[in-house]
């Protein structure tokens, strides 16, 4: 393996692909001695695959970005520092990222009882038998509580009547 990677150019007997789908960065420590930026999952221009030194491999930070799944290995899986890393490699940190995805979503698409929405008045139009029929802004949580009524007929509300499941209707 490390022949095909050494006609390659590549000093490094592992290559890895970067499996987020934006940039990441691996650094061998804080003052980034070492350090592999890869470019998001599926990179055009193929930054996503890059070449890991043998520094970088023997830091905690690469092996726990293997065994969360952040890495993957693409050639070099017969390296015994890989091969340890794979062994012990869990789902719970992909499990983790698609609940926390999945709770963002929810709470993005959750319907609030406080929006607003616009509903026909039922007061009398300006011709004989017509309702009104300008829309009412309400809020979505106020919708079968308080009759439609623009603000020319509330002085109508005592007459509006609601039957169960029914719509509201303006009584005589």
């Amino acid at each position: 393996m490390s022949a095909d990677l050494a006609d390659l150019g590549l000093d490094a007997d592992v290559l890895c692909q970067n499996m987020m789908p934006g940039p990441t960065v691996i650094a061998s420590d804080p003052k980034q001695t070492h350090e592999v930026t890869f470019g998001g999952k599926g990179d055009p221009a193929g930054e996503d695959v890059q070449p890991i030194p043998e520094a970088l491999m023997r830091t905690p930070a690469f092996r726990r970005a293997i065994r969360q799944g952040i890495l993957k290995v693409v050639a070099g899986e017969d390296n015994p520092m890989i091969q340890e890393a794979l062994r012990r490699q869990t789902s719970s940190f992909r499990d983790r990222m698609a609940a926390d995805e999945l709770e963002a979503r929810e709470s993005l698409e959750a319907p609030a009882g406080n929006d607003m929405i616009a509903v026909t008045c039922i007061g009398p139009g300006s011709r004989e038998g017509a309702t009104c029929e300008e829309q009412v802004p309400i809020r979505a949580d106020q919708e079968g509580t308080r009759p439609p009524l623009c603000d020319r007929h509330q002085h109508l509300a005592e007459r509006c009547i609601k039957r169960g499941s029914g719509p509201w209707t303006l009584e005589d």
